[in-house]
This record gives C-alpha cells, sequence and structure tokens, in this order.
C-alpha cells in the first residue's frame, strides 16, 4: 500500500463485508436486511482505514486485516444503532439516511446492535493464527475496548453527564472511553498480528496515539457539531446543545476547541516521531491523519 488510498481501502472493505453478509444464512431476512442497512449504509470508514494502514505499516496480510476492520467496524456499527435509539440520543438521521429504528422500529434495530455485536467476535474466529495465547489476547483487546472497560462505559458516562457542566478532565475520560478506545482497537489489534507483538514499547506508543487521534476525532466532531449542517454532517446538527451535554465547545469555545485539538495533534506528532525513530514508515498514517484532522463531516 504504497501510495494511500482512502477510496480502493473503502471499496476493499465494503466488498469484502458485503460478501460475508452474504455468505451467513439466517433464518430472518429482515434482520440481515437491518445489519446490512446499519453495516454497510456508507460512513467515514476512519477505524478500518486504520487497522489497513497499521497492518501496512507492520507488513500484516491485507486479508487478515479485512476481518479485523469489519470486527471493528461491526462494533462501531452497533454502537451508533443504540446510541440513536429513542431511549439514548433519539435521532432520526445517520449517514444522510433514516436511522435503524426509523428505518426497522425499535426493536428490530436492537436486535441488529446485538447481532453486530456478537458478529464482531464471529468474524474474528476466522483470524489465520496459531498462536493461541495471542488469539486469545486479540479477542480480549477487542471485548475491552467496547465493553465496560471501554466504549460502553464511555456511553454511560456520556449520559450520567447531561444536564452537567463537566469539567475538562471528565470529558476527556468520557471520550476516552466512548470514542478512542476503539480507535486503540484499529491500532493494537492488526499490531497484534505482525512480527512485532511482542515489543512492549511499540504497543505503548500506538496506544497513546490512538488515544490522542481518538481525541482529536470527537474534539473535531464538537466543532462541527456546530459549525456545519445536517446535511453536510450526514446528522443532526447542533444535536449535543440540544441533549445539553457538555462538549470541548460548550466548556472551550469554538476558539479553546481549536486549541485543544492542536494541542492533541502535538502528542500525535511526538508519537509518530517516536515511530519513525524506530524506522517504521509513517507516510501514510500521517496522511489519514490529517483527512481525520481536516474532514467537514
Amino acid at each position: 500500500m504504497n501510495n494511500f488510498s482512502q477510496t480502493s481501502i473503502i471499496k476493499d472493505f465494503e466488498q469484502f463485508s458485503d460478501s460475508y453478509l452474504n455468505s451467513i444464512h439466517s433464518p430472518s431476512s429482515k434482520l440481515v436486511e437491518a445489519i446490512k442497512y446499519s453495516l454497510l449504509n456508507g460512513g467515514k470508514r476512519i477505524r478500518a482505514q486504520f487497522v489497513y494502514t497499521i497492518g501496512d505499516m507492520f507488513k500484516v496480510n491485507y486479508s487478515e486485516c479485512h476481518k479485523l476492520a469489519l470486527a471493528i467496524e461491526s462494533i462501531h456499527a452497533y454502537s451508533l444503532i443504540h446510541d440513536d435509539l429513542p431511549a439514548m440520543d433519539n435521532d432520526s438521521l445517520r449517514r444522510g439516511k433514516p436511522t435503524s429504528h426509523i428505518k426497522f422500529g425499535e426493536a428490530t434495530a436492537i436486535l441488529a446492535g446485538d447481532a453486530l455485536q456478537t458478529l464482531a467476535f464471529e468474524v474474528l474466529q476466522n483470524l489465520e493464527t496459531s498462536d493461541i495465547k495471542n488469539f486469545k489476547k486479540i479477542n480480549k483487546y477487542l471485548a475491552n475496548c467496547s465493553g465496560i472497560q471501554g466504549m460502553v462505559s464511555g456511553q454511560q458516562l456520556d449520559i450520567e453527564g447531561e444536564n452537567k457542566l463537566l469539567a475538562l478532565n471528565e470529558l476527556n475520560i468520557i471520550h476516552t472511553n466512548k470514542t478512542a478506545k476503539m480507535f486503540c482497537a484499529s491500532f493494537i489489534l492488526p499490531f497484534l498480528l505482525s512480527s512485532k507483538k511482542n515489543e512492549a514499547n511499540i504497543e505503548k506508543i500506538l496506544n497513546s496515539l490512538a488515544i490522542s487521534i481518538g481525541l482529536c476525532f470527537q474534539i473535531k466532531d464538537d466543532i462541527l457539531d456546530v459549525t456545519q449542517s445536517s446535511e453536510t454532517l450526514g446528522k443532526t446538527a447542533n444535536k449535543d446543545a440540544s441533549s445539553q451535554k457538555s462538549t470541548y465547545v460548550s466548556i472551550l469555545g469554538i476558539n479553546g476547541a481549536k486549541e485543544e485539538l492542536m494541542k492533541e495533534l502535538e502528542n500525535i506528532n511526538k508519537y509518530t516521531s517516536m515511530l519513525k525513530e524506530l524506522g517504521f514508515n509513517c507516510f501514510n498514517l500521517e496522511k489519514l491523519i490529517k483527512i481525520v484532522i481536516n474532514r467537514n463531516y
């Protein structure tokens, strides 16, 4: 992957994902339709792209990256379905289309999310590895990032923070878990399939880098939420303010949020410099990071 191509990576991922879903024989065609609607319904595929980029950096087989990317995007899609439910964010627009519960009803949307969560761990069973100890580590790492030690706890803290003015450190804790932990999965899972998997210093750098990228992603989201239209975003604009949630913008203001973004970008540059010093080519990684920072939706 010498020349990073966002378009070709996304196309390859979606072809693999569509083929994988078509190979599943479910007694409920409606459930499969709801799963496909949410998983293959567009999206930036940022987490998947990081899987392929880190996989390329550490010389991981491209076909194995397909599986890791699908597992992570399945978790992400399930989280979006549940986030949009009336009991959570109560949103009607996702990726420019009606949310899953608007399209299929609440019950089917909940079940589609449940199925996507279990699908993620089913996909991991297809990884080509004879190292059982490392295979268990991969499964556990994804579970930790997506569950009570990661994303789900972050979502709970986000709910508990509604109608409160949170301190910056409290907001960072929420989004380190709710957002950044799944970026950690995108970095660490391909690393664990590489020949460098036992080098703890590299894993530590990648983990720190992923957290900073995840926080940058969220800060940028908060800025876009108040500066872009629903049409541009593909989801309801200014939703956090209407839900009375603390955001980087509500706490720091637009300019303060942009300054916080630059602080995290400095951390990102520090960690990528560390990887370069260890002899890794970060060209494609840095290119993808710029896409995350400079996006307008």
